[in-house]
């Protein structure tokens, strides 16, 4: 994935958490990208900003639509969509702030060899995200993730193939042990 500058980076963090509460269920978790979203646009430079907007705009990622009243809409095209949920998932953190629940929350798949690149995307996007390899295709975290989850398995089109399961494990003392907790 390219990368981008400070305020690009900011205003496709803005568009894909836009998408985001498309496909969050949870209401504190829409409350917050609503949140951290007012945030962001509070603190990005205006001329940068209408800049970037305009460059993405050449690159065929937006279109800018005007509406009554001078104002005008941000809308990402299915280039600017793709690369705006890379973004996301590059950027993609799993809140390990709180008290554990005492559940452990595990990812199981069977990816088949014909989709290898992507069985071999989503063990590193696991592994970056902190969780532990139990086995081959089964990985472990102790903390809610299931809107991530759910948003990886829908950016890798592999719902078929992925089953999230919050469940306790017995014995879990060596689980306990690595997550610190």
């Amino acid at each position: 994935m390219p990368s981008y500058g400070k305020t690009t980076g900011q205003i496709f963090g803005l568009l894909a958490a836009g998408l985001m509460l498309g496909l969050t269920k949870d209401r504190a978790e829409r409350r917050k990208l609503l949140e951290e979203s007012d945030a962001l646009w509070l603190k990005l430079d205006r001329k940068q900003l209408y800049a970037n907007l305009e460059r993405l705009k050449l690159q065929g990622l937006i279109n800018l639509i005007q509406k009554r009243g001078g104002n005008e809409e941000v809308r990402l095209t299915n280039k600017g969509r793709a690369r705006a949920l890379e973004y996301h998932l590059e950027n993609l953190k799993v809140d390990t702030k709180g008290k554990w629940d005492k559940k452990w929350r595990m990812v199981l798949f069977d990816i088949p060899e014909s989709k290898k690149k992507i069985r071999d995307s989503l063990r590193r996007k696991l592994k970056q995200l902190g969780f532990l390899e139990f086995q081959k295709s089964v990985f472990v975290f102790p903390y809610p993730c299931e809107d991530e989850i759910n948003f990886i398995i829908n950016f890798f089109n592999i719902p078929d193939h992925v089953f999230y399961i919050e469940a306790p494990i017995q014995p879990d003392k060596e689980l306990q042990k690595h997550f610190n907790v």
